[in-house]
């Protein structure tokens, strides 16, 4: 009886040395999603919630109460948290970054800012990446994964007429913020997409509601502008899987659907998917991006300050050049019109609840 009650007692010890032993060694990986009550960044969640049991994830936001309704209802993931920090301030976000391992940064400082100052959102942009940068590197983040823009470097050369870059300083910044990232000492993987076409996004609000609210549109020529637009499924779907991919660190990847469409061709694909048998469009060359971001707004419930930035970077050409996440993330991509009817999906779900 001795001998086996300390056999038993024995094994008892053994499993506590290894439970203590794998609390001491093992730590669930963090990851920090940026911008989580946002369009990418509450999809995200989302879906992390859902691909990620094993790991806690971290909702960053400045108004946690606000966010804490929305999360609570979408996600199913009990390792969700929430905490509230600004990226402009670098104690608060050093304190987020505590113990991260991967952090997605989704900060865009264009969102909200008035029509009269919508150009600073650039040096917010700026500084909120230095914040972070410098956060990522005392904290000891191993990767950061960024969304930015597909705009290419090479359409930035100065206009020697004017002394000015030929890109938007919308994209300018989506660039930058991207570079003050790679200071970092974390492995940082930059995914740049055009248009993103999704329930609550921008680019898909903007033209739903010119499409559907008017028989007749006057438009600037850079809806002749080609671009490759993609749906918020695919986006987040390499954002996800990007974590599993050692091959994604510390590089960057254009994203994009399986159509390449001008923006006149994607307003009248979209009034096909919605039967709208009359759509005109009359094309006026010198419409300036001002103008025809409150000639939007007056249309649409889309301020002029969020669209003017949107406008400015469909002038300028967006297709991938580089498919090289293919053969790493090799993925069904959604067409232009599957995207349009999951987006509407989505719309008459959220009225059914």
């Amino acid at each position: 009886m001795f001998l086996s009650f300390s056999t038993f007692d024995n094994i008892l010890l053994f499993i506590h040395i290894c439970n203590t032993v794998n609390i001491y060694f093992y730590r669930m990986m963090k990851i920090l999603v940026t911008g989580a009550g946002g369009f990418i960044g509450s999809n995200l969640v989302s879906r992390l919630s859902f691909a990620t049991k094993d790991a806690e994830i971290v909702c960053m936001t400045r108004n946690a109460e606000k966010l804490k309704k929305k999360i609570s209802n979408n996600n199913n993931n009990s390792n969700v948290k929430i905490v509230e920090a600004n990226v402009m301030d670098y104690v608060q976000i050093k304190d987020a970054l505590s113990e991260i391992d991967t952090a997605y940064y989704l900060i865009h400082s264009m969102e909200g800012v008035s029509a009269k100052e919508w150009k600073k959102f650039a040096e917010k942009d700026r500084k909120a990446a230095e914040n972070f940068a410098k956060a990522a590197t005392e904290c000891k983040v191993k990767r950061i994964i960024y969304l930015g823009g597909l705009i290419h470097e090479e359409k930035g050369i100065t206009n020697s007429k004017r002394g000015q870059s030929k890109i938007s300083e919308h994209m300018q910044s989506r660039i930058e913020v991207g570079n003050i990232l790679k200071t970092s000492s974390a492995k940082v993987t930059i995914f740049r997409a055009a248009v993103i076409l999704g329930k609550d996004g921008a680019s898909y609000k903007m033209l739903r509601y010119l499409v559907e609210r008017l028989p007749v549109m006057v438009c600037p020529k850079w809806v002749l502008t080609n671009s490759q637009p993609i749906s918020i499924d695919d986006v987040i779907t390499y954002l996800v899987k990007s974590i599993e991919k050692e091959e994604t660190e510390g590089r960057e990847f254009d994203i994009g659907g399986p159509d390449t469409l001008r923006y006149i061709d994607m307003m009248r694909r979209y009034a096909k998917v919605i039967n709208k048998k009359f759509l005109k469009i009359i094309i006026i060359p010198f419409l300036t991006p001002r103008l025809s971001s409150y000639w939007v707004e007056l249309i649409t419930p889309t301020k002029a300050s969020l669209v003017r930035p949107l406008i400015e970077s469909l002038k300028y050409e967006a297709v991938v050049r580089d498919n090289s996440i293919k053969k790493i993330i090799p993925i069904k991509l959604k067409t232009f019109e599957e995207a349009i009817i999951a987006a509407k999906a989505k719309e008459d779900e959220d009225k059914e609840n």
